[in-house]
């Protein structure tokens, strides 16, 4: 569980509402939830910057800017809140937090889809001071969870209720907010303390550590990638790490053994450091294990996928630390697709893929880590994730297979037998760093950072010891993994310029306490990419043949391009299945093509689901493609399609070698010119969605007319 650090360390204001909201959705029920299985032990990380901003929220230290927002009287509003409120007060998966409330839904439809400025204002003409109050209400009541509406019962009064709400209910919903973030921390206290749960560290402002350690360590994994001048400060690493393990004893009672480093970012010159800090175990992506194995051996005894089921120790040195390693499947899974099943199935997976790990290793203390992101993947549940927790936890408190157990209670009582002698450097993100370096924002941003900490080296010692720690925490906080996240290209939001202004105020903060003249460049945005769209759009009609490969380098010449991962936000797989999605027309037909990553067969997926929402559910489906050539694939049209053959007798044409290329009449559609088309995609293995593409909305297009051809088609 983790949030940049939002405040403005000028101002004092949260200039995002994330951990807030987070603490009254995801924080608070997972730990409540957790009391309910004690014979569930689980290991909860909650980040030392985040668990400090809980803190600085429940004293009052800082302020929200989205909470004094909503506290504002609805009937005395200015323009500019009036817009902020349209703009950022449906930021929220409309489909589970939106849609189940018909009072939020209609004040969304009041407020349309279109966000641009002068829209906005047009839609704010048609809102009473009534509807404003509603609004300020929906947004944060919809964020309480399960159990922060069963265990403040006044919250779930206020959802039968409905609308017409009063600045007396509205204080209410905001009051509580701030209750649920204490009492996060509370129940997060009580269960380790109790021993029921353990909760373990990440560094202080969630560094990516070999990065902070030296950026040429980057060449490890990505070796032609243009990188900053170096960037090398081991004893950062250090400071996070023991400024991380002192508050999380203060805050929660006991000093943490287990260490997440941030992002699973590894390298082996971080064993010295962890162990000093009083860390005894710290872990990372599978992908990081396979490559460190292949390396040990010199690629000369094959990897075997068993191996990724027991616990490991690194040595580098004269220090030792234990290892473990996530299933990236099992943990995936849950982070982004469990929420497209039923719950009951898709906790039925896990535990039949845990039975059939059991089966394979063979090894009564074999070990399955499932680990990911502890807050983001709730929203995508219906119920925020409780039925399908539910039917988990108590599977496995109840399935004689398995002993769930807390990771520093395993390492202890089954020492760590293989060791590594040497640990592939990259995180579990694709087993490198490409989303924090490399790119043209994210090297100047080393830079800038460069040349403050070179300046702090200088000075140090004769700096006042509050202007030194003042300076010092500055850096460190700019030293944080999630500005670097937010620079370059792969990763697109509107509020990327307040990600860019955080820093560099961080940057000058640093500067400020040391006295020192602040450089013109810290005051210039580093932003320099415009935004990427997850897709571009078809610029000339095309006609594809149909049989799984790339006919000619020409065939697919103006199709739409849709590119895997693009355009996501807090949350990213550590691979995707789907390289890029091919889309467009003729005058008679849609044509799509799906380019995978690997090379077929695949290692996960066995049939592809396109859903359309025009027309309203209308999917095709097509099998059978672990067979990747000699055979036709299987499909089949789902739904309510307006035909399903056209006067000719056409039909779906589908083929899969290569790729998977698809052509479907536009007659199927029953759309006219200009009309919209949407549709997304989902990968399956054996009926269970792998992959969605893409991971929220869909991709939009319009049936062209007769006379498009060799033009901008916009959309």
């Amino acid at each position: 569980m983790h949030q940049p650090d939002y405040v403005d360390p000028d101002r004092r204001m949260a200039m995002l509402p994330w951990v807030r909201l987070h603490a009254a959705k995801g924080y608070y029920d997972m730990a409540r939830l957790a009391k309910e299985f004690p014979a569930v032990p689980l290991t909860f990380n909650l980040t030392p910057v985040l668990v400090k901003q809980m803190l600085e929220l429940q004293r009052g230290e800082v302020q929200d800017a989205w909470l004094e927002l909503s506290r504002a009287p609805a009937d005395r509003l200015t323009p500019e809140q009036q817009q902020e409120l349209l703009r950022h007060f449906f930021s929220l998966s409309h489909q589970n937090m939106l849609r189940p409330y018909p009072r939020y839904a209609e004040l969304w439809e009041m407020r349309g889809p279109e966000s641009r400025p002068e829209a906005l204002a047009e839609a704010a003409r048609h809102f009473l001071a009534a509807d404003w109050r509603d609004l300020q209400v929906w947004f944060n009541l919809a964020w309480c969870g399960y159990f922060a509406v069963r265990d403040i019962p006044e919250l779930a009064a206020l959802r039968r209720k409905g609308r017409n709400f009063t600045e007396t209910d509205k204080r209410l919903v905001l009051d509580a907010h701030l209750e649920l973030v204490r009492r996060s921390l509370a129940e997060y206290r009580e269960l380790n303390m109790a021993g029921r749960i353990e909760v373990t560290a990440s560094p202080f402002y969630h560094p990516i550590m070999p990065l902070v350690y030296n950026t040429d360590f980057t060449r490890r994994c990505m070796p032609d990638t243009p990188l900053p001048t170096t960037f090398s400060f081991p004893e950062d690493v250090r400071e996070h790490l023991e400024r991380a393990a002192r508050f999380h004893e203060e805050v929660f009672g006991k000093r943490p053994t287990g260490l997440w480093p941030s992002e699973g970012s590894v390298c082996p010159e971080l064993a010295p450091l962890v162990r000093a800090a009083g860390f005894e175990w710290m872990a990372t992506d599978e992908e990081i294990l396979f490559r460190s194995l292949q390396m040990m051996r010199g690629n000369r005894t094959p990897v075997q996928r068993e191996e990724l089921f027991r616990p490991y120790l690194l040595k580098h040195g004269d220090a030792s630390v234990g290892m473990c390693f996530r299933d990236r499947g099992l943990s995936d899974f849950i982070g982004f697709t469990a929420a497209r099943q039923r719950p009951e199935d898709a906790a039925r997976y896990l535990t039949e893929s845990l039975g059939a790990i059991a089966m394979r290793v063979m090894e009564p203390d074999a070990l399955a880590v499932v680990l990911l992101d502890g807050e983001n993947a709730w929203e995508s549940f219906p119920d925020g994730g409780e039925t399908f927790l539910r039917n988990l936890y108590g599977a496995l408190a109840n399935d004689r297979r398995f002993k769930p157990v807390t990771l520093t209670e395993y390492f202890r009582q089954h020492p760590p037998q293989k060791e590594l002698t040497t640990l592939y450097t990259g995180s579990w993100i694709y087993a490198n760093f490409d989303i924090w370096i490399g790119d043209q924002e994210e090297n100047r941003a080393w830079d800038l950072l460069r040349e403050a900490r070179h300046v702090f080296s200088q000075v140090k010692d004769s700096l006042p010891e509050p202007a030194r720690k003042a300076a010092l925490q500055s850096l460190l906080a700019a030293e944080g993994s999630d500005w670097f996240w937010w620079y370059g290209p792969e990763f697109q939001i509107e509020d990327k310029p307040l990600f860019d202004d955080l820093f560099r105020r961080h940057v000058r903060c640093a500067y400020r306490a040391m006295g020192r003249p602040v450089p013109p460049a810290v005051d210039k945005s580093l932003l320099t990419v415009g935004p990427v769209r997850a897709y571009q759009e078809p610029r000339d009609f095309i006609t594809p043949t149909i049989d799984g490969r790339r006919t000619s380098y020409y065939e697919w010449l103006g199709a739409g391009v849709y590119r895997g991962g693009a355009g996501q936000h807090a949350m990213a797989k550590s691979a995707d299945l789907v390289k890029e999605i091919w889309f467009g027309f003729d005058k008679a037909n849609f044509y799509f093509c799906l380019q995978w990553t690997g090379t077929p067969p695949l290692p996960g997926g066995d049939a592809v689901r396109i859903r359309f929402s025009s027309p309203a559910n209308a999917e095709l489906w097509i099998g059978d493609l672990r067979t990747k050539t000699g055979k036709a694939v299987s499909q089949e049209l789902r739904g309510d399609w307006p035909h399903k053959q056209t006067g000719d007798g056409r039909t779906v044409e589908a083929a899969h070698d290569k790729m998977l290329e698809v052509a479907v009449p536009l007659e199927f559609f029953g759309l006219k010119p200009g009309e919209r088309l949407g549709f997304n995609v989902c990968v399956e293995n054996k009926g269970h969605t792998q992959e969605q593409h893409p991971g929220e909305g869909e991709i939009e297009l319009k049936v062209p007319d007769a006379a498009f051809s060799g033009q901008s088609w916009l959309v």
